[in-house]
């Protein structure tokens, strides 16, 4: 059945209205190409918006370019040999979907937020191309050295020259944020060597990328760490063979406690950091530079500064100027990645933005609800908060993975730095509200009571047990907090076919319609085929 495309007069009202790209009803579905999440044409956002937009998306182009003419011949030789490079020419249509529907202060906060997490990706992957084995030896390559996914990077401050890749993260964990289907490939390459497949998908992927040989082959070292998850540790064995060379390369485990708020385990935090700077002082031949460490670190102070007083402004007003999808994936790949040039330029715009917002008390976003997104969200569906303000006008204000690695370290005293900063390895994403008790879960309502949210979505991750073992206890304290209103909102975080994601926004609909009885705000969004989508 053809979709009804809605006239000018329904969407728009007047010339007025089109030309500042204030529409009465947005109507997007209407603009999708038929079983895609593509929109047929650039989003008109009115004159001014839509050539600032343009110009961050010829931007972005360029950026690209940029990478592969670095060495030309190095990089096409990349893109023969892993797949998953191929997946960031979507970059410009990720862009697209995390500023949907955005204007005025939030389009331009959120291209600025963007831009430093596109730069920095492509100069990551130029980091790790430049020292592949794969494509011949550089002078860079002992020098780079991989981290796990989920290990901060931040103890590299106090070797100045040298550098470190989370070496999952560019390979496997952002490759479904670019094309959806790109996970379910690696996926299927994983369960063919007999691992089961009803388990987390993200380390499936990981998996698959080993497989398939599709890590760089960088440095003369691993550092590995205790991921909080059990499918994570059924992978360490496929993980340890690809990413050591089948044991020719030194791996030593970062360890940080799960359990990171009882004291008993502080010490061992700070033993695990101290160990973990001695095996690298033994790979690089030379010593750890204190004073460096100690820059690092304030540079990054900085950055978490900004970072909470922008979670002040979205907890006590309605002066917000990112939005949630921008707002997400800065603190997770700012926190992952520690202080550089891009994130400490771009912070520093961002907050005049907010300043702006707070100044001349603009509230860009008209809300229904306030909601907190907790639990794991989905890769391939990376913009569903961006889906769930658009259709149900509900504003995603912070979500679980944000509040990580925000306490400040003192950077004066040695002792008490190792302390703080101990606090900040053990505090990462899918360890500070998942493990080391049920307290850490059960502090959504705290949090959604501290950011003035009526809503709590709860990501539903089909493949974590973890959270699954969980589900009866937080149906039974749902019950206990009527002041909030919980839905669930299930994925299967890598593969888009367990859960597509048209079936995840039904079971929102359902909720939406016959619990709170509510109409759509942009009803072609309700229902729709993105199946072949990106």
């Amino acid at each position: 059945m053809a979709k009804r495309k809605h006239s000018f007069k329904e969407k728009w009202g007047s010339f007025r209205n089109f030309a500042k790209g204030e529409p009465l009803c947005a109507f997007m579905g209407d603009n999708y190409i038929e079983k895609t999440n593509i929109m047929d044409r650039r989003e008109w956002r009115g004159f001014v918006d839509t050539a600032y937009d343009f110009g961050w998306w010829l931007c972005t182009w360029g950026k690209m370019s940029g990478l592969v003419m670095r060495d030309p011949i190095r990089m096409v030789r990349a893109f023969w040999r892993y797949r998953w490079l191929s997946g960031y020419l979507c970059t410009p249509a990720m862009v697209d979907r995390w500023t949907s529907g955005d204007r005025g202060i939030p389009l331009r906060a959120d291209h600025h937020a963007i831009n430093a997490m596109v730069s920095d990706s492509i100069d990551t992957i130029w980091k790790l191309i430049r020292a592949d084995r794969h494509f011949g030896e550089t002078k860079w390559t002992e020098r780079t050295i991989g981290f796990d996914y989920t290990l901060p990077k931040h103890i590299m401050f106090g070797f100045p020259g040298c550098e470190a890749i989370n070496i999952q993260q560019h390979p496997a964990f952002m490759i479904p944020i670019m094309n959806k289907h790109y996970g379910c490939y690696y996926i299927d390459q994983a369960v063919s060597t007999g691992i089961p497949q009803d388990m987390c998908t993200l380390p499936l992927v990981e998996v698959g990328v080993a497989v398939e040989d599709e890590y760089p082959d960088i440095g003369n070292c691993y550092l590995a760490t205790n991921n909080p998850c059990d499918a994570n540790m059924m992978d360490n064995a496929a993980m340890y063979r690809r990413l050591s060379g089948d044991g020719k390369k030194a791996v030593h485990a970062f360890v940080t406690p799960l359990m990171y708020d009882d004291p008993t385990t502080k010490e061992l935090g700070i033993h695990e950091i101290y160990s973990a700077i001695e095996f690298l002082e033994g790979q690089f031949g030379r010593k750890f530079d204190w004073d460096a460490f100690a820059d690092g670190m304030r540079r990054f102070n900085e950055l978490n500064i900004h970072e909470t007083n922008k979670w002040d402004v979205y907890a006590k007003c309605d002066n917000i100027a990112m939005n949630s999808m921008a707002q997400a994936f800065w603190r997770i790949y700012m926190y992952q990645q520690g202080a550089n040039r891009h994130f400490e330029r771009e912070a520093k715009v961002i907050w005049k933005y907010f300043e702006k917002c707070l100044e001349k008390d603009i509230r860009p976003f008209k809300y229904r609800h306030r909601a907190l997104a907790w639990s794991c969200g989905s890769t391939y569906y990376d913009n569903a908060t961006c889906w769930l303000y658009q259709c149900w006008g509900i504003l995603t204000v912070i979500n679980m993975d944000s509040l990580t690695g925000h306490n400040i370290v003192d950077t004066e005293d040695r002792d008490e730095m190792m302390s703080d900063i101990a606090d900040l390895y053990a505090r990462s994403p899918m360890r500070t509200h998942t493990v080391g008790g049920n307290r850490h879960i059960l502090m959504m309502f705290e949090t959604a009571a501290k950011f003035n949210c009526d809503m709590i979505v709860m990501y539903d991750d089909i493949g974590c047990k973890g959270m699954a073992g969980c589900q009866g206890l937080l149906e039974e304290e749902f019950r206990k907090h009527p002041e909030f209103h919980i839905m669930w909102m299930p994925h299967a975080l890598m593969d888009c076919r367990t859960v597509p994601t048209a079936e995840a926004r039904k079971v929102v609909n359902d909720y939406m319609t016959t619990v709170l009885h509510e109409e759509p705000v942009d009803p072609t969004l309700m229902d729709f085929d993105d199946s072949e989508g990106w």
